[in-house]
């Protein structure tokens, strides 16, 4: 073989070689950048449905229906809550269903003042959600449910059971028998322990027990929390509520120390209260304090009541 041949041969062999690390770069550069995009879609998506949160949480009245949140493909909504800092945080991250795959999370989206009770997962495309507001004595903030599953209300009261109805929640089913229920729903019990059930609601205890996890409390609006939301989820919001009503229980304390510095001791009697109330808040262990802190807070209510003139906070 001649030498030339060989040289021929081998300059062909190497530009296919090179040629084919090339080709291979640039479709792994590709699929990397479509995965990138495919990321920030997601986040983008996350974005969104924040953006669309806001209204329901402080435009809305409280009690009334919202339309379902529609997304254009089947769609995983992951809710993380972390009670750590001033405030702690809440975030949500969105992957959609593209063909048969599921894309990859998005990065997280988060807020500080916000407050979502649902499952950690909720998939998809359709989500539902409303608002309520929390108060203890004062409001503290607006709370937002929300879920993507069916529900059955197994015998709740009529309190509740007036509210749903006004909420207008086409997903959410009213029965006095479980055995009605939808088979593919989650079933909430009030008045049973029935092994069908997924949730138990104790309304002397102030309890929701979600199947093989241990029980939640609750008081007033919180219910629908206790309910909808997983309980991790629950403790980590509660957590965080006590935070902001400690924080605004102290600055409805430095509020009476100015207005009895002016009205010669006017208001000066909630001072104790207050200042009780912020301790006990920020030093919640769990959602079983509740009860006690509840005590605190309508005391302090009432003490405002009698008051004729100097109010701190509004009814």
């Amino acid at each position: 073989m001649n030498k030339r041949g060989v040289e021929f041969s081998f300059g062909w062999l190497f530009a296919l070689v090179v040629g084919a690390v090339i080709i291979f770069l640039a479709i792994y550069a590709a699929i990397k950048f479509i995965g990138s995009e495919k990321s920030v879609q997601e986040t983008e998506s996350a974005k969104q449905l924040e953006s669309i949160l806001i209204p329901i949480e402080t435009g809305t009245e409280e009690g009334k229906s919202t339309a379902p949140i529609i997304f254009p493909a089947e769609t995983r909504v992951y809710n993380e809550c972390n009670s750590e800092g001033n405030f702690g945080e809440q975030s949500i991250r969105v992957s959609t269903l593209f063909g048969k795959k599921w894309q990859e999370q998005g990065l997280p989206v988060v807020s500080y003042n916000k407050y979502i009770f649902s499952p950690d997962l909720m998939q998809s495309k359709e989500m539902y959600v409303f608002s309520k507001q929390f108060k203890m004595p004062f409001k503290a903030a607006n709370i937002l449910i929300m879920w993507s599953d069916k529900y059955c209300f197994e015998n709740p009261s009529n309190e509740i059971e007036k509210e749903i109805e006004e909420l207008k929640l086409n997903n959410v089913n009213i029965t006095d028998d479980i055995t009605t229920c939808d088979k593919k729903s989650r079933k909430v019990c009030f008045a049973s322990e029935s092994p069908m059930c997924d949730v138990v609601v104790n309304t002397r205890a102030n309890s929701a027990t979600w199947k093989g996890k241990q029980p939640v409390y609750y008081e007033g609006s919180l219910i629908y929390g206790a309910i909808f939301s997983e309980p991790e989820i629950y403790e980590c919001q509660i957590k965080r509520l006590m935070k902001r009503a400690s924080e605004l229980a102290l600055l409805y304390n430095s509020k009476s120390e100015l207005i009895a510095s002016e009205s010669g001791g006017c208001s000066s009697d909630l001072q104790g209260e207050l200042k009780s109330l912020a301790a006990a808040e920020m030093q919640i262990n769990n959602s079983a304090d509740l009860r006690n802190i509840n005590l605190l807070a309508e005391e302090l209510n009432e003490k405002q009541k009698a008051m004729t003139s100097c109010k701190i906070w509004g009814d």
